[in-house]
């Protein structure tokens, strides 16, 4: 019996009765474009030298879409709601997130607070609508059944990483005058420090993509059989390592460093199978000495960027420069502040927590509620901190729920790797969730970024990936 819904006629409802191969590549589809449209969004914003809510509806188009997709394959009853515990939870997220929405309506905030909590915070565009788009990226990534579309969607990820790497090099040549707003950091003093931040709008937000897409690119770089695959994925590794340190922020270097330890250990128990891996093509025959060359490179473009550049950290006049310049923030950071951006952000995100637990203060409002103060930051750089205190500490506890649930799944299906190398991308999506998840104690979601790591945890969460 064909299936259709409201009694309508089967010819209607003929996405309900496609092959699910069919359906598979309809969703193939939508993931490339969860990658590629917020990217040209980016680049689009970036290359205009402005900040506008059109940004945000790159992600609209694509994080709706994505719902969309999800409740087909629902009612097509290809997946089923109770199946996987990650639906439930992600449903609790973005229940709490419309809680926290009308929860400013309930103290009577004003029409500006609840357009805020709605939009985002002018420059950053967080708001309710983008965290539901986020959510619409996740279950249509939940939904993926092929290696294949996995790795077609790494392909894409990696290139647009490679795209933004080029781009984040120019931005640190002086002279040549790409769009960048980190060319100084006027609170500490520093002129023509040429900051990279790619197509992230910020040096700190563009650490966190970069800590995402390493973690796939030295995976692939070092177990994928293709030799041209491998090759363009160790170029990337590269190139992302040396971008990462041209930002001055501590967080790439924290998400790469944990992506590359996290790579040796998969290293190390791969080795240890005794099962003898070997590769057609090129000099580097085997996973170990992939590694090794590839992990001398890096070491090697670290010792040249500390002795020609220096390793420097300056997250905290990033931040500050950030949200006093071009997001408007009107009170002035203080000179003479001894505490670090963290003690400042932290202090205020954890206030704002305990003054409103359960609903906290508004999506993407961090900034919306200081009134002008002194040393005001639209941002808690610190992920977990910043969802207690604009959603509330329930919203905290789900998302840590979702990612349990996530690194488990992820976890069981190391298995398959472990049996047959070909499948790395079940470590390779481990890596780089679990990086980024580190990196975000001193980072936080960006509109620029957040999409990728909401499609791998999507992956991860997937019920099965076959051939």
């Amino acid at each position: 019996m064909p299936k259709t819904i409201f009694g309508t006629t089967e010819k209607s409802n003929f996405i309900l009765n496609m092959r699910p191969e069919t359906v598979q590549k309809w969703i193939h589809g939508v993931l490339l474009c969860c990658v590629i449209v917020p990217q040209l969004g980016a680049m689009a914003i970036t290359l205009s030298n402005t900040t506008t809510v059109w940004l945000s509806s790159f992600l609209y188009a694509t994080g709706f879409t994505g719902i969309l997709f999800y409740l087909i394959v629902m009612l097509r009853a290809d997946l089923k709601f109770f199946e996987n515990p990650a639906y439930t939870i992600i449903s609790v997220i973005a229940l709490l997130s419309v809680v926290s929405y009308y929860g400013i309506l309930i103290r009577g905030g004003g029409d500006e607070y609840l357009k805020t909590a709605l939009f985002g915070t002018q420059g950053r565009y967080e708001g309710l609508l983008s965290l539901l788009a986020y959510f619409g990226i996740f279950l249509v990534a939940t939904c993926v059944s092929r290696k294949k579309t996995i790795k077609s969607v790494f392909d894409i990820l990696i290139c647009a990483g490679i795209l933004q790497a080029v781009y984040a090099v120019l931005q640190h040549i002086p002279g040549l005058g790409f769009p960048s707003d980190f060319n100084d950091l006027p609170f500490t003093r520093l002129q023509n420090v040429m900051l990279s931040s790619g197509l992230a709008d910020s040096p700190i937000f563009y650490g966190s993509f970069v800590t995402l897409v390493s973690g796939v690119a030295v995976m692939g770089a070092i177990f994928d059989k293709s030799i041209i695959r491998a090759r363009v994925y160790g170029l990337a590794a590269v190139l992302f390592l040396l971008t990462g340190l041209f930002t001055s922020s501590i967080v790439p270097i924290i998400g790469i460093g944990a992506a590359l330890a996290g790579t040796v250990v998969i290293v190390a128990l791969n080795r240890a199978k005794g099962v003898e891996l070997s590769f057609k093509g090129g000099l580097l025959i085997t996973p170990e000495l992939r590694f090794a060359v590839l992990f001398g490179t890096l070491l090697g473009v670290f010792t040249l960027v500390y002795l020609f550049q220096g390793i420097y950290i300056r997250d905290k006049a990033i931040a500050l420069s950030d949200a006093f310049f071009r997001l408007w923030i009107i009170g002035n950071p203080s000179p003479v502040n001894p505490l670090s951006l963290y003690q400042i952000a932290w202090t205020l995100s954890m206030d704002m927590a305990l003054a409103l637990p359960l609903t906290g203060v508004g999506p993407d409002c961090f900034a919306f509620v200081q009134f002008h103060a002194i040393d005001s930051i639209d941002k808690s750089y610190n992920e977990y901190l910043f969802i207690a205190a604009t959603r509330g500490i329930p919203s905290l506890l789900a998302y840590l729920a979702l990612i349990w649930v996530a690194l488990r799944k992820g976890i069981g299906r190391m298995g398959d790797f472990f049996r047959d190398s070909e499948n790395w991308f079940a470590p390779a999506l481990f890596i780089a969730v679990a990086a980024y998840l580190l990196q975000s104690f001193w980072s936080v979601s960006a509109i620029t970024v957040a999409p990728f790591f909401w499609l791998l945890l999507g992956f991860m969460c997937a019920k099965r990936i076959e051939d």
